[in-house]
């Protein structure tokens, strides 16, 4: 990967010395393709991040790596990567390349409040390029980089995707003769093919490239069937199948997990104001119940469907990355809450779980994630033990993370005047018979996880960081829920204890995945600041706990 790094450095520093600064002022648009066009354009397949995928999910892993955002001034992502295309020399000036980092900013001369950097600007000032082979040379020698230099490597990362789409370095040719699987070669350059299959896959993309220049509906239509027919006849055993290229693009065009989060925030109001009312027996309270259960219920089947098309068109599990684990917890949450219901009919487990999957689902979009359907590492591919102990892991995050839920209402119960002790009763043995659920999943995850490591690493242990978070969360909760059993702590103080477990949870699952390094880290101790949303949380969650304390020390008191 570091030769790799290496080798992409010197071609990008070589291009940069050959090309000029171009306008002086930014300009550019996107292709803005007819709607049979794009519906073409997007099933023509490229081989990219380690999968084989339609052009649609191509167009916006690629502006969502470059950008930052989901779309560019909302603009169609495809219509986005058209544009970069056709019109490198209107594109090149455009600033849309994300720089996030305040210090790097600076480090680059850039004004503080100026979040991106066009294509141009990076070869005119060099200082991107100026920075890049020291922390080549860290890499080399295994040396960790700091919060800086991963922030500048980020930001190379995506000015070479930028270039591809402005150069055309893209893997669109199946191998000559190869079977599937292999690796595809360039649209530029179609290695294996004779002179004459060569010519033909040339001008097929030639001639797409100039009708989205030119901006003529039919002909673009016209050229993009050509070269999707083309490319498809060039080696139709290792082509992608129609119905899996069509089956992605309608998977990214219906976004069901946004579907699924409206309709958790609709099942979490219905709940609420069922919940508030003074005679939920009567009147609206009961078209409010009607409704809040059956929304959950939609919102689950949604949210199901859009994990198992991850699973189909990934081929495997959802334990690839973050973003899928996002995805699994607050699914387990409404599992959970749904069996609750039937036995309880409370409200207050539905109410718990629709709030949290619909705040998840949120934060998946919100926090920096790739979301994209990538392919598992080699160690990790047809393991079994490994997918049973993730979503294991995984679940027991979303039972734990219920109970969460379920405390915060237990808290506000217990500062409220209108709630009733039976409801505080009630929520206290909702929380207790959760966390039941969350310890059982946490310690049998954790179990499952020391079969795997015995399995890939011949030892069960070895307090790698997170397993040693793990067990402290598991052990926090034991004491929690022990401490309930035995009468130690009750009410408030076992509400609070389950909060204050929830930072172990947040620094197990969140914490080590991304600062600290070791055998579960995504990003490898290369952290990342500090989202302003989880410093806000953490600053809200220490109020509210507060808040409950000393209300209902009062309350007590006054007694």
């Amino acid at each position: 990967m570091k030769l790799i790094r290496t080798v992409m450095l010197s071609a990008a520093m070589l291009a940069a010395g050959a090309m000029c600064a171009g306008a002086d002022e930014p300009a550019g648009g996107p292709a803005r393709l007819s709607l049979p066009a794009a519906s073409i354009v997007r099933t023509i397949a490229i081989q990219h991040g380690g999968r084989f995928k339609p052009w649609d999910s191509f167009a916006r892993e690629t502006v969502r790596e470059i950008t930052g955002a989901a779309r560019w001034r909302g603009q169609d992502p495809v219509d986005t990567a058209a544009g970069i295309l056709s019109q490198p020399e209107l594109w090149q000036d455009v600033r849309l390349i994300s720089v996030p980092f305040v210090p790097l900013r600076e480090a680059l001369g850039m004004d503080r409040k100026a979040s991106y950097l066009s294509y141009n600007e990076i070869i005119a000032t060099r200082a991107l390029m100026r920075m890049l082979p020291a922390i080549i040379a860290k890499q080399q020698q295994d040396e960790k980089l700091s919060m800086l230099e991963q922030e500048t490597m980020d930001l190379f990362g995506r000015f070479v995707a930028f270039s591809n789409v402005l150069e055309h370095r893209l893997d669109m040719v199946p191998p000559h003769g190869a079977p599937a699987g292999q690796a595809w070669t360039s649209i530029m350059q179609p290695e294996g093919y004779s002179p004459e299959e060569g010519a033909r896959i040339g001008q097929a993309w030639s001639g797409l490239v100039a009708a989205l220049r030119d901006g003529a509906p039919g002909q673009a239509e016209a050229a993009a069937s050509e070269l999707r027919a083309t490319l498809r006849a060039a080696n139709p055993a290792a082509y992608p199948t129609e119905w899996r290229l069509r089956l992605e693009v309608a998977y990214n065009r219906i976004q069901p997990f946004h579907l699924a989060r409206l309709l958790y925030a609709l099942a979490a109001l219905c709940f609420l104001l069922q919940l508030v009312q003074v005679k939920p027996s009567r009147g609206k309270a009961g078209a409010f119940g009607r409704w809040a259960l059956p929304l959950l219920w939609a919102g689950g089947g949604v949210h199901l469907a859009g994990i198992l098309l991850r699973v189909v068109l990934g081929g495997r599990p959802p334990v690839s990355n973050f973003f899928e684990t996002m995805l699994w917890l607050p699914f387990v949450a409404v599992v959970i809450a749904v069996v609750f219901e039937r036995m309880y009919r409370a409200g207050f487990f539905g109410l718990s779980a629709a709030i949290l999957a619909a705040i998840t689902l949120v934060l998946a979009d919100l926090v920096p994630l790739d979301s994209s359907i990538s392919p598992v590492v080699a160690v990790l591919r047809s393991n079994l033990w490994l997918t049973i102990h993730v979503l294991t892991i995984v679940a027991s995050y979303g039972a734990l993370a219920l109970a969460t839920v379920l405390a915060h209402c237990y808290g506000v119960a217990a500062v409220s005047s209108r709630a009733t002790r039976q409801t505080r009763q009630s929520l206290e043995t909702f929380l207790y018979r959760t966390l039941q659920v969350g310890v059982v999943l946490l310690a049998g995850g954790i179990m499952l996880g020391a079969v795997w490591a015995n399995a890939s690493w011949g030892r069960y242990w070895g307090w790698d960081p997170k397993e040693t978070w793990a067990l402290i969360t598991l052990l926090w909760f034991l004491a929690v829920f022990h401490g309930r059993f035995a009468g130690w702590i009750r009410g408030t103080a076992f509400a609070l204890a389950t909060i204050g477990g929830f930072f172990l949870l947040l620094m197990t699952y969140y914490g080590v995945s991304f600062y600290l390094v070791g055998l579960h880290s995504y990003a490898g101790g290369h952290a990342k600041p500090l989202p302003p949303l989880l410093i806000g949380f953490l600053v809200f969650e220490a109020a509210f706990m507060a808040w409950v304390a000393i209300a209902s020390a009062r309350r007590n008191s006054l007694r």
